[in-house]
């Protein structure tokens, strides 16, 4: 029997479709290489680039190059980035793509990625090119048929008021949570001194009609947020939840379609 794969694309399922059949829609750009791909055999939903039956394929894809005279936006969409996960290089990506798996927290500020004009592979936090400020001239100044790069996200999100417990196996602090859902929240801990890539165990007491749950996360963004009013600047993190039961993810996912 063909073994067969689920896609997600822009908040939508489909499938079934066989291996072949999937490569195809990525060579072809009906899907992109940072939508989810979900088997049985796997359990879960996985970036296509990192599900090992396909990731494989990315060494194969040629290096693109813009053409004398080529447009801003043509470079833009030039796959010379690379990207480096658990010690494993995926890639060429163009820039654009980066910028979307940014938006999509599949690829984060501590992450590693290398082009040809840098001296090393360098977080991508230190390269200029997407700075805050870059993506935002980027985004003001950009063609309307690529804006919608900026607001592709897997998991619908919604203000979420609740306390929590959190703890990294040495000490316990406490936090709250401000927006949350299905993959992640945004909280706000009592810890500066947290880390992006870092592991937590998060207990959210009830809030908004979502039950009390446990979540295993890891950290991907850290912010300090501005309070006048109480003369200390608290700590935001961003998480994205890797251990969660599949119970608690669809309540949360339901709590963030109705709120949306």
């Amino acid at each position: 029997m063909v073994k067969q794969y689920y896609l997600s694309n822009n908040g939508t399922h489909i499938g079934p479709f066989s291996h072949e059949t999937v490569l195809k829609k990525i060579e072809s750009q009906e899907n992109q290489w940072t939508d989810y791909v979900f088997d049985e055999s796997v359990g879960e939903w996985l970036m296509l680039l990192e599900h090992p039956e396909f990731s494989m394929k990315l060494s194969d894809k040629p290096v693109a190059r813009p053409e004398n005279g080529a447009s801003m936006k043509d470079a833009l969409k030039d796959k010379e980035w690379f990207i480096l996960k658990e010690g494993n290089n995926y890639g060429p990506f163009s820039q654009l793509e980066l910028v979307q798996m940014l938006q999509e927290k599949t690829l984060f500020e501590h992450d590693y990625i290398w082009h040809a004009k840098l001296p090393a592979w360098k977080r991508v936090a230190e390269v200029e090119e997407f700075t805050p400020e870059a993506i935002r001239v980027m985004k003001t100044t950009m063609d309307l048929d690529l804006s919608e790069i900026f607001f592709r996200r897997r998991h619908a999100r919604a203000s979420y008021g609740a306390s929590l417990i959190v703890h990294n196996n040495k000490s316990v602090f406490r936090g709250q949570a401000l927006e949350i859902s299905a993959g992640g929240a945004g909280v706000l801990i009592d810890n500066p001194n947290l880390q992006p890539g870092q592991s937590l165990f998060l207990h959210f007491q009830p809030g908004n009609g979502v039950p009390p749950f446990n979540a295993v996360c890891q950290i991907v963004s850290k912010q300090f947020v501005k309070d006048p009013s109480s003369g200390v600047d608290p700590i935001k993190y961003g998480v994205k939840f890797t251990t969660l039961s599949q119970s608690v993810r669809e309540t949360i996912r339901n709590f963030t379609t109705k709120a949306a």
